[in-house]
C-alpha cells in the first residue's frame, strides 16, 4: 500500500509552492512521511517550554540593543544581515559577545570571546544568573508578576557554586563574570542563538537556562533585548493547504535516526523513497546505515541540483531547477519580511521546478483537478493570509514586504503558555550533561561552512579531503604535525582528514565544515551518532565523540607520488585529488618554471606526469623534457607505477620508442571509446569498467611503443590508453578533469587564449558547444567516477615501501 512510500521533504528549499509538495502526497494519500528534524526543532520546541511560542525581535530592533552577545551564532558566515547590524551596534557604542565553543569568524566582530564546554552552556548560563542574584540585580517586577516556576528555578541554581558551575561549563570565573556583567552593565542586551546549541541530547538545558538567564536580567519583552533564535519560514502561508488532514492517518519516521527508523519499518517495509530539498546521504548522521536503508529500497526517485551522494542512491534523479529559474514567494529563519522569487534565467537544460514536477506527475492520477492549477492561482492560494496583511501578490511580485509582526515579542509581558507568563525551568538532572570519554576526547563539531550552503557544491570544490581543526597543544601531545594526513575515529565510523593544528583551541574539541560529500573524501558524517533530543526531536550531531590517529604512523603505508605539471592551464584535478583521498603524499614540481626534476626515483612511490599544450617532440621548447623521459623509463625499471595524462602519455610512448605526431584536426569534448580484450582483463582498467564518454583536449598523437598494448581506443584518434613497460600508462583522454577545469578549457578554447588551438576554433559549430554544455554535468560525473576508479587502481601498483625512502 502507501505506506510503502516514504515521502521525505528536506529543509533546502521553503517557500510557498514547497509547501504543495506534501499536498500532492497527501492527495496520494497515505504515504510514510517524516516527523523531526536535522535543523532548529530542538531550539524552537525548547524556547516554546520557556515563552509559549518562540517569537524573536525584529532584526532591526536590535540597533536598540547596547550588548549583542552572540551565542553559538556566526553571523559572519551564516547570516550577513545580522553582521551589519552587530556592527552598526557597536558602532553606537555597544559591546558585542561572542560565546561558542570554537573561534569562528564572527569573532571579528566580537570585543571579548567566551569558549565554554560543547553541551555545557548550561552551567555558564547558571554561573552568570548566581552572579546577577549576587549583585541584586535581578527584576524583581518580572520575576514577582510575569513568571512561574521562579522558586524552583532559584533552588536549581542554589544547589551548584559560582566556581563550581565554571569548572562543569570549561570557563574562567573572569568569564562567567565578564558574561553577567555585561548584562548587567549594558542593559538592555540581546541575545541570539545560533544552531549549535541545538545539537546536543539534552540542548533543552542550554537554551531554557539562556532564557531563564535573561528573564533574570530583565530582558525579555524590552526593546533591544530577547533571546533570539529564528523565525519560520513557512510562517506566512496557508497552513491548511499542506494537506494534512486529507487520508489520514499515516506513519511517520523520526528524521535523526532515520537509517534504522528504514531498515526497522516492517509493517510494510519501505519500497519506495522519494527525496525532495535534501541530501540526507550527506547531511543524515550515521550515513553509513542510512546507505544500508537506500539500498535496500526498491525505487529511490531524487530531486536535486547536483549529482550529489544521494544522486548515487536514486534509481531515478530528476534535475531540479533553482530559485534563478523559478516563480515563488519567500520568507527568511533570519527576519519578517517576505518576498518575491522572480526567474532571472530561463531553466538551464532539462531541469524543472519540483511544482512543475508533480504539476505533471499528477495528471496521472485521478486527483489531478484538485492539484492541477497554476503557479500563480496557487501563490494567490497560498499567500492569502499575506494578503489580508494588504499586500496582494502582485504587489508582492515587486518587492518585499514586512510581515504583521511585532518589533518587540512580549512587550506587554503576556506570553501564550497556559499561565500567561514566563515559565522558568523547574528541572535539571546533571546527569543529563555528558562527561567527557577519555576513549573518544574530542567532542566533533561539524560547523556551518563559510564558503557554502550545507552540501551545496560541486566535486570541483572539494580539497582532496576534509580539514579538521584540533588545538595546537593536543596536536603536540599526540605528535600530530599540521598538514598531517590523519584518521579521525568515532564509535560509528572513521573518515581520512588533513589536520589543522590551532592554537589557543579548546583542547576538547575536533572541528570541522559539515556538508562535503562522501564520494569527495568527505561524508563527516560517517562518523555521526543517530540518535533524537530529548526535547523536539531533534538531531544531537555534537554528541559524537572522536578520537584522532596519524593516517600513516611513522609514514608507514604512505605512497610519494611525484606530480610533473608542465602547464598552470592542466592541473592534477580529481585523479590526483583521489590519489590522496587513497593514502597518497604528493610531491608536485613544476619543471617549466624552472623547479629541477630529481635526480631519481629515490624516495618515491610512483610517477603521474599531467597534461599541457606543448608538444611531446619540442626538446627546445621545453629542454627538460629528456630529462623526463629518461625519468618515467627509470621509475617503470624499479617497478614504481607511471601515469601519463595527455602530454604525459606522448611522453611516455617517446620514452620507450613510439613516435608523436601531430593529427590533421584536435580532438576536443566527450568521446566514445572502445575497451580492448587487453583493457578487459587490465588490473586498473578492466577494474572501473566500463568507460563513459571521456573528455578529450588535444592535437598530437603518437605510435604505440614496442611491446605496448591498447586497453582504450577511439575512432579520431586510436591510442587512447596503454600500458608499456612493468607498470606505466598512458591516458591520452583526460582522467583529471571537473566542472571547473572542463569550463575553463571551453572558455580558452573558444577565445583562442592558447596560442597553438586558435587555427582549430572556428570549427566547431555553435550547436556543438550549446550540446557540451548540456551535457556537462551528466558527463563530468560519470567520467569522474570512472576516473576515480582507475586512479585508485593505478595506486594500488605501487609498492608498500621503498627501500630508498
Amino acid at each position: 500500500g502507501p505506506e510503502a512510500i516514504l515521502y521525505y521533504q528536506g529543509y533546502g528549499e521553503r517557500t510557498a509552492l514547497k509547501l504543495l509538495n506534501r499536498y500532492f502526497f497527501n492527495l496520494f494519500g497515505g504515504v510514510t512521511t517524516l516527523r523531526g528534524s536535522l535543523c532548529g526543532g530542538t531550539g524552537q520546541a525548547s524556547q516554546n517550554l520557556d515563552l509559549g511560542e518562540r517569537i524573536s525581535h525584529d532584526p532591526l530592533d536590535h540597533v536598540n540593543s547596547r550588548a549583542m552577545i552572540l551565542w553559538a551564532r556566526n553571523p559572519v558566515s551564516t547570516n550577513i544581515s545580522l553582521a551589519g547590524i552587530a556592527r552598526e551596534v557597536k558602532r553606537r557604542g555597544g559591546t558585542i559577545l561572542l560565546i561558542d565553543p570554537a573561534r569562528s569568524r564572527s569573532a571579528v566582530l566580537a570585543d571579548n570571546h567566551i569558549a565554554p564546554r560543547p553541551g555545557a552552556d548550561v552551567y555558564l548560563a547558571m554561573a552568570a544568573a548566581r552572579l546577577v542574584l549576587a549583585a541584586g540585580a535581578e527584576d524583581r517586577d518580572f520575576l514577582e508578576n510575569h513568571a512561574v516556576g521562579v522558586q524552583e528555578y532559584l533552588d536549581i541554581l542554589a544547589r551548584f557554586e559560582v566556581d563550581e558551575l565554571c569548572r562543569l561549563s570549561g570557563v574562567t570565573r573572569a568569564e562567567a563574570e565578564l558574561l553577567a556583567g555585561t548584562l548587567m552593565a549594558r542593559r538592555p542586551a540581546s541575545i541570539l542563538l545560533g544552531w549549535g546549541l541545538h545539537r546536543h541530547e539534552n540542548a533543552h538545558h542550554s537554551i531554557r537556562a539562556i532564557d531563564a538567564l535573561a528573564a533574570l536580567c530583565g530582558t525579555i519583552g524590552v526593546p533591544g533585548g530577547g533571546v533570539s533564535q529564528g523565525f519560520e519560514e513557512y510562517g506566512p502561508y496557508d497552513q491548511a493547504l499542506w494537506g494534512d488532514g486529507l487520508n489520514p492517518p499515516r506513519r511517520t519516521l523520526l528524521v535523526p535516526v532515520i537509517g534504522q527508523e528504514i531498515l526497522d519499518a516492517t509493517d510494510p517495509p519501505v519500497r519506495m523513497i522519494f527525496v525532495t530539498a535534501a541530501n540526507p546521504l550527506c547531511m543524515a548522521p550515521n550515513t553509513g546505515t542510512l546507505a544500508r536503508a537506500f539500498r535496500r529500497a526498491e525505487f529511490v526517485v531524487y530531486s536535486g541540483h547536483t549529482l550529489d551522494d544521494t544522486s548515487d542512491y536514486a534509481h531515478v534523479f530528476l534535475p531540479a531547477t533553482t530559485f534563478l529559474e523559478e516563480t515563488d514567494v519567500m520568507a527568511s529563519y533570519g527576519h519578517n519580511y517576505v518576498g518575491p522569487v522572480n526567474p532571472a534565467i530561463l531553466p538551464v537544460g532539462r531541469c524543472k521546478s519540483e511544482f512543475r514536477m508533480f504539476y505533471e506527475l499528477a495528471a496521472r492520477f485521478p486527483f489531478a483537478d484538485a492539484f492541477r492549477k497554476s503557479e500563480e492561482e496557487w501563490l494567490e492560494k497560498l499567500c492569502a493570509p499575506i494578503r489580508d496583511q494588504g499586500c496582494d501578490l502582485a504587489s508582492l511580485r515587486r518587492g518585499p514586504f514586512r510581515l504583521d509582526a511585532p518589533m518587540v515579542p512580549y512587550a506587554d509581558k503576556v506570553f501564550p503558555t497556559p499561565s500567561g507568563k514566563f515559565q522558568f525551568m523547574t528541572a535539571f538532572d546533571p546527569a543529563d550533561i555528558p562527561d567527557p570519554d577519555p576513549d573518544y576526547p574530542y567532542q566533533f563539531l561539524t560547523i556551518a561552512p563559510h564558503g557554502y550552503i550545507c552540501s551545496e557544491r560541486t566535486m570541483a570544490d572539494h580539497e582532496p579531503l576534509p580539514v579538521v581543526r584540533l588545538a595546537g597543544s593536543e596536536a603536540v601531545r599526540l605528535g600530530l604535525a599540521d598538514g598531517e594526513q590523519v584518521m579521525v575515529e568515532s564509535p560509528v565510523g572513521e573518515a581520512a582528514a588533513t589536520l589543522r593544528a590551532e592554537p589557543g583551541m579548546r583542547p576538547d574539541i575536533l572541528v570541522a565544515d559539515r556538508g562535503g560529500w562522501t564520494k569527495a573524501g568527505h561524508g563527516l558524517n560517517r562518523l555521526t551518532r543517530d540518535m533524537a533530543s530529548t526535547v523536539g526531536n531533534g538531531t544531537p550531531y555534537y554528541e559524537t565523540r572522536v578520537r584522532v590517529r596519524p593516517r600513516f604512523p611513522g609514514g608507514r603505508g604512505e605512497r610519494r607520488i611525484l606530480v610533473v605539471q608542465n602547464s598552470d592551464r592542466a592541473p592534477g584535478g580529481e585523479f590526483c585529488k583521489e590519489l590522496v583521498r587513497q593514502g597518497a603524499r604528493l610531491c608536485p614540481v613544476a619543471p617549466e618554471k624552472g623547479q629541477a626534476l630529481p635526480d631519481s626515483p629515490a624516495g618515491y612511490h610512483g610517477l603521474v606526469v599531467l597534461g599541457g599544450p606543448q608538444h611531446a617532440s619540442d626538446d627546445r621548447g621545453s629542454p627538460y623534457f629528456p630529462r623526463l623521459l629518461a625519468l618515467m623509463r627509470d621509475f617503470d625499471a624499479m617497478g614504481r607505477p607511471v601515469a601519463g595524462i595527455c602530454l604525459g602519455a606522448q611522453l611516455l610512448a617517446r620514452a620507450h620508442g613510439g613516435a608523436t605526431w601531430t593529427m590533421a584536426e584536435i580532438e576536443f569534448g566527450f568521446t566514445a571509446l572502445s575497451v580492448t580484450e587487453a583493457g578487459d582483463l587490465d588490473p586498473v582498467i578492466g577494474g572501473a569498467l566500463p568507460p563513459p564518454p571521456l573528455m578529450e583536449f588535444h592535437e598530437d598523437s603518437f605510435d604505440l611503443p614496442e611491446g605496448a598494448t591498447l586497453l582504450l581506443a577511439g575512432e579520431a584518434c586510436a591510442n587512447q590508453c596503454f600500458k608499456v613497460g612493468n607498470a606505466s600508462y598512458g591516458f591520452q583522454f583526460h582522467p583529471e578533469i571537473d566542472s571547473v577545469i572542463v569550463s575553463a578549457w571551453i572558455e580558452l578554447f573558444r577565445s583562442g587564449d592558447i596560442e597553438a588551438y586558435v587555427r582549430y576554433k572556428d570549427r566547431f559549430p555553435e550547436a556543438f558547444f550549446t550540446e557540451l554544455a548540456r551535457m556537462l554535468p551528466l558527463n563530468v560525473a560519470r567520467s569522474g567516477e570512472f576516473c576515480r576508479a582507475v586512479a585508485g587502481w593505478w595506486l594500488r601498483l605501487a609498492p608498500d615501501a621503498v627501500a630508498d625512502s
